[in-house]
């Protein structure tokens, strides 16, 4: 006999034995139980899931003879025949090849006769998002009102796709992602069963990979069989799989945090000589940078990490040197990088040359450090009791003589003449600029200096954006697309808050403010596209030709 998957050995023969999926099985089987049966289902959902495993299982329910609470017995004549794909009442379609009208239409004629020797006659119709627009239709007439004894049981991966007078026919469940652990448990069953020795590293590799799909952890589970015969262990799945060890993530993370490029390229070498994938190896070095992000946002973090438990200890070290800005700064580059080695001719250049840039974007650290500086001295100041010690613990590359200088706090309550003054300049230039972006172009410098001496942390990251335009009672400021933790650290609800009374105080306005990146795309008001129309006619034809009504 030929050798049969293991997917398709171990499919599940009854609702209980599908897994992670009760608030569906539960369900059906109150309703088989109840005799309150629908006559069209949609069973949505990602690959490997459980859809077509739990269509066939109710297919064989709602016929079975000898029903035990809501499951099939699969001992029954009915239920062996359907086994065997022998049954003629039970039909299994592709909607990816059986897509066209006329094979809707060949269907609506034969749901009209009377199951041959079951209760139901049921329709199983895989990926039924293909079918065509036409189709759909035609399909419509006969679940609006199908005959008594027959069943639709849809199935899709895209439920987006479904047309929604469909989509109100049907009684929808979806299936969701499997977890780790219910995958793990699954397989070392199966492992057990056909008595294969397995690590339990190997497994959770496996079922991490597989990306909540059971099918998809089943058929590699089903080449490491293959590969290894009786013996499976975690460094077998790492090489089948093409990924690389998860130490070796560890230590090329760690040396892109402490900016070692020498270190950093000789990994990369040393992983792309063993032949590993390089997408493969910067997807885990992306899903590593998600983990430590996890570990250090969150306190239930080991409930929701992609990786094996060994690992936690090392990830929690390795969050401590990092701020979670700079987390995140690392996942956006690394995912750039990801998109742009998808389209490179050569993308191991490409990686290295990114890899190098991010380890010397002084942004990363610099920016935040200093802001982190500035707030601290600013909280100082306010407070009204500044030492030397504490501005050299600051800046511990300047040795200060430590002795105690305190400032006045009735100085710091005095009026600023100078805030004042400067507060009036500004309404006195733009006052012949209203409501407009100019209005605020003419006063920029001096908004800054304001901010500056109120916030010198903002004033760090405002000075680096533009004032470009106003619409809808809302001022749009850019920032250049290598200025994305400026834009982000201005963007916080406690700068922007400081930001817009600062600029309205000044201008005596109540503008809306909203940060955007180089060539993000604005709406353009029918005012502004009439003076770009009228400078452009005057180009053309010189001054004295035009004349604007």
């Amino acid at each position: 006999m030929s050798h049969q998957a293991i997917y398709r050995k171990f499919r599940p023969k009854t609702f209980d034995d599908v897994i992670g999926q009760e608030h569906v099985t539960n369900t059906i089987k109150n309703q088989i139980l109840n005799n309150n049966i629908a006559h069209a289902y949609l069973f949505s959902g990602i690959r490997g899931t459980g859809k077509t495993s739990t269509a066939k299982i109710f297919a064989r329910a709602v016929n079975c003879i000898n029903s035990k609470d809501g499951n099939p017995c699969n001992e029954c004549e009915i239920c062996k025949s359907i086994l065997d794909e022998t049954n003629l009442d039970v039909i299994e379609m592709d909607a990816a090849s059986n897509n066209s009208v006329e094979d809707i239409r060949d269907l609506r004629e034969k749901v009209k006769f009377m199951p041959v020797r079951s209760k139901y006659k049921v329709y199983i119709i895989d990926e039924v998002h293909m079918l065509s627009k036409g189709a759909f239709n035609a399909l419509l007439k006969t679940l609006e009102e199908p005959p008594e004894h027959l069943l639709f049981i849809l199935a899709t991966t895209e439920p987006h796709k479904i047309p929604a007078t469909i989509l109100s026919r049907c009684q929808r469940f979806d299936l969701k992602r499997l977890l780790v652990n219910d995958i793990v448990n699954n397989m070392k069953k199966i492992c057990s069963e056909i008595d294969i020795e397995v690590e339990e590293k190997a497994l959770k590799l496996i079922a991490g990979n597989a990306d909540g799909a059971m099918r998809d952890a089943l058929s590699i589970l089903d080449r490491c069989i293959t590969f290894g015969y009786k013996k499976i262990d975690y460094e077998m799945v790492l090489n089948l799989l093409g990924t690389v060890n998860y130490e070796t993530i560890i230590k090329t993370a760690e040396a892109i945090v402490d900016k070692n490029i020498e270190n950093v390229m000789n990994i990369i070498d040393d992983v792309l000589n063993q032949g590993k994938e390089l997408t493969l190896f910067l997807e885990d070095l992306i899903v590593h940078f998600r983990n430590l992000l996890i570990v250090k946002t969150t306190k239930s973090s080991n409930n929701i990490l992609k990786t094996i438990d060994e690992v936690v200890e090392s990830l929690k070290k390795q969050s401590s040197k990092l701020d979670t800005d700079e987390i995140i700064m690392y996942i956006e580059e690394l995912s750039e990088t990801q998109l742009e080695c998808k389209r490179a001719l050569n993308p191991r250049v490409l990686f290295e040359a990114k890899l190098i840039k991010i380890m010397q974007n002084k942004n990363i650290n610099d920016v935040s450090s200093l802001i982190k500086r500035i707030e601290k001295l600013e909280t100082a100041i306010r407070d009204g009791n500044v030492t030397l010690s504490s501005a050299n613990s600051i800046n511990k590359n300047t040795p200060i003589k430590r002795q105690e200088v305190k400032l006045k706090k009735e100085n710091t309550k005095k009026p600023n003449k100078t805030t004042d003054d400067s507060i009036r300049e500004i309404k006195q230039v733009s006052s012949d600029t209203n409501n407009s972006v100019e209005q605020i172009k003419n006063s920029w410098s001096q908004i800054l200096k304001m901010i500056k001496s109120e916030k010198i942390s903002l004033y760090a990251v405002l000075r680096e954006c533009t004032p470009v335009k106003i619409k809808d009672n809302t001022a749009f400021f850019e920032f250049d697309t290598k200025f994305k933790f400026h834009m982000a650290a201005a963007d916080k609800d406690e700068n922007k808050a400081e930001f817009k009374k600062v600029l309205n105080n000044c201008l005596g306005t109540n503008y809306e403010i909203k940060f955007i990146q180089e060539n993000e795309n604005i709406d353009d008001n029918e005012e502004q596209i009439a003076e770009e129309m009228e400078k452009k006619v005057i180009e053309v034809f010189g001054e004295d030709l035009v004349e604007i009504e």
